[in-house]
């Protein structure tokens, strides 16, 4: 490092131009999301002991379940959902590159910060409220699954949806700190390789 590269520009060390509370909130909200996001991975073992059970109930007794088919597919769907957060901690979401990889770091923070403030929030905040007005609902109105005999109580199931926004704007709050950190150093606060989860 040379002698004018000041501590604030190196993620981890805070000080400088870059607010030490920044540094704080980005560890506290990366880390949240990556508790968050390795818990909700744990119900993919629920997934596969209740599937398991259902193979060897339907082919090795002749005696199918009626509850397997609903529970996973809506274990599943909330695992998808809530894990949008740590999807996008871990750099896991879609972006379309065709451009993307001949800008300069600065301008990459620069399309990702207003795109944050006014295309993720904006979007977020409408996607919690309409699908939480719809859990609601469902609560109030005691729905239930019309899919099987078993009639699962449909609430919890809805209610994904809005907290998967709240995790992925909690999230996102990181992310508004670290392009902001990119536009003010001309480098990301951490690289992201791009993955599949």
């Amino acid at each position: 490092m040379s002698s004018n590269t000041t501590s604030a520009s190196v993620p981890g060390h805070p000080g400088g131009e870059f607010p030490r509370a920044f540094y704080a909130i980005i560890r506290v909200i990366d880390r949240f999301t990556d508790v968050s996001g390795k818990l909700i991975a744990m119900s993919m073992l629920f997934l596969v002991v209740t599937i398991s059970y259902e193979v060897v109930m339907r082919y090795g007794f002749g005696a199918p379940t009626i509850w397997v088919y609903e529970s996973s597919f809506m274990v599943n769907g909330a695992a998808f959902m809530l894990g949008a957060g740590y999807a996008l901690l871990k750099g896991a979401h879609v972006r379309t590159d065709i451009y993307w990889e001949n800008y300069s770091e600065r301008t990459k923070g620069i399309v990702d910060l207003i795109s944050y403030l006014f295309l993720f929030y904006p979007a977020m905040i409408i996607f919690m409220l309409i699908s939480w007005d719809d859990a609601w609902h469902s609560y109030e109105t005691g729905e239930r699954s019309q899919e099987s005999v078993w009639r699962a109580i449909m609430w919890p199931f809805r209610a994904t949806i809005p907290l998967s926004a709240i995790l992925l704007m909690i999230q996102g709050v990181s992310e508004v700190m670290k392009c902001w950190y990119q536009v003010r150093f001309g480098r990301e606060f951490a690289h992201k390789e791009k993955i599949e989860i």
